[in-house]
């Protein structure tokens, strides 16, 4: 399984989340920094049919996309799973954001192995991912 981080995470959290996971090598999870692979700044509609080829889910705190509905409508064509961590407003500092990526992972991997296309949102305030 391929876990996408989009431009918006830091290269350090994924990288750090890369080591962790290799812990865990029977469970055979890949964790990419899109930038690295798609470059920085890469429009959805080129990067999201590459993920989709690649049979990848998505970790965004770009919260817009499913609401934007072009992209969303991207994402169920190309059959791939998003996950849209919700920050508060005002958003969060990095410390922040890497506790509540860590302390959600284990949900984020049981459900990156669904039926795809899906889309969750990892909100906070809210013990479990919310299905879209």
């Amino acid at each position: 399984m391929r876990i996408y981080f989009d431009e918006n995470f830091s290269r350090n959290l994924t990288a750090g989340l890369r080591l962790i996971q290799e812990g865990r090598p029977s469970e055979n999870v890949s964790i990419i920094w899109g930038p690295d692979e798609f470059g920085r700044g890469a429009a959805d509609e080129d990067w999201i049919p590459k993920v989709a080829a690649k049979h990848g889910v998505v970790f965004t705190q770009d919260a817009n996309i499913h609401r934007m509905r072009a992209q969303w409508d991207l994402c169920q064509e190309n059959k791939i799973g998003m996950f849209f961590l919700k920050l508060p407003e005002g958003g969060w500092g990095y410390w922040q954001i890497v506790e509540e990526v860590v302390r959600r992972w284990r949900n984020v991997k049981e459900l990156a192995g669904i039926k795809r296309p899906f889309g969750f949102i990892v909100d906070p305030r809210i013990k479990k991912p919310k299905r879209l």
